[in-house]
């Protein structure tokens, strides 16, 4: 087995309690549109500079969670510490997903405040907020499936959070858990995978060790969600076509929301 270099004492968190004004909600959705095939949907319009247009609704990302996270599936999420889940979503959300992960002015990830270190992490990201409409309704969706891992196993989750992330050619993430040293707010992580036709040639599997010390490879293809214990080790291998998907993780503490640089 590939030896763990873990870098958790790496990662520091600065956690600064601010005041946001407001915020979205189930309450409080914003208005959806983005860009699709004609062949999506008849119903869709053209606007006048030749985009088609199609309103996106929260039903678009709905996804019977009990039945794809069904008692098997939570046994050997309860034994090994992860799962994968294929076909998560209909072809609508998957496409929104999808192009709105190619359209982001993404940002520099870090591994401590402001410090690039590419050769441990590669990935450039972008956190999903109120302007990213798809992201948006993604992440109800897994606050849904939060709820039912809630009932089932009694994981304590109180909210999601989530970003797109890009690793360009030549990239990827280092051996590491998704908790650092001494902190445990992270319980369930899940990563979703947007790029269609992807080929093992194309490199950029992730790597996790589960809970009984045995090694998988899961290749990042479309539509596919890999959900594991936040304290796992993993490793995303070295990319060698630019490679989105959305990086999730339920957490266990209270909302701490936070403000992105311009």
């Amino acid at each position: 087995m590939t030896a763990i270099i873990s870098n958790v004492e790496l990662i520091d968190l600065d956690l600064k309690e601010l005041v946001i004004t407001d915020p979205i909600g189930k309450d409080n959705p914003p208005l959806l549109i983005t860009s699709f095939d004609n062949s999506i949907d008849n119903n869709a319009h053209t606007d006048p500079n030749g985009t088609t247009q199609q309103a996106l609704q929260l039903s678009d990302f709905a996804v019977n969670w009990e039945e794809k996270v069904s008692d098997s599936v939570l046994d050997k999420l309860a034994l090994e510490g992860w799962i994968v889940i294929d076909n998560v979503f209909e072809d609508k959300a998957l496409l929104a997903l999808q192009s709105e992960s190619g359209f982001i002015d993404y940002r520099e990830a870090n591994l401590t405040a402001g410090v690039r270190i590419s050769h441990i992490r590669g990935d450039k990201i972008r956190w999903i907020n109120k302007d990213f409409f798809a992201g948006f309704y993604y992440l109800q969706s897994i606050n849904q499936l939060a709820s039912h891992l809630n009932r089932s196993l009694y994981t304590g989750i109180r909210h999601s959070e989530a970003h797109y992330a890009c690793y360009p050619t030549g990239f990827g993430y280092q051996w590491h858990s998704d908790n650092p040293a001494g902190r445990d707010e992270r319980v369930i992580s899940a990563v979703f995978y947007l790029n269609d036709n992807w080929e093992a040639t194309d490199g950029g599997a992730v790597e996790i060790v589960d809970s009984q010390g045995i090694h998988h490879e899961v290749m990042p293809v479309a539509n596919r969600l890999i959900i594991f214990d936040s304290n796992l080790q993993h490793q995303v291998q070295i990319a060698h076509r630019q490679r989105y998907s959305i990086a999730t993780w339920m957490r266990r503490d209270g909302l701490v929301p936070f403000v992105e640089e311009g």
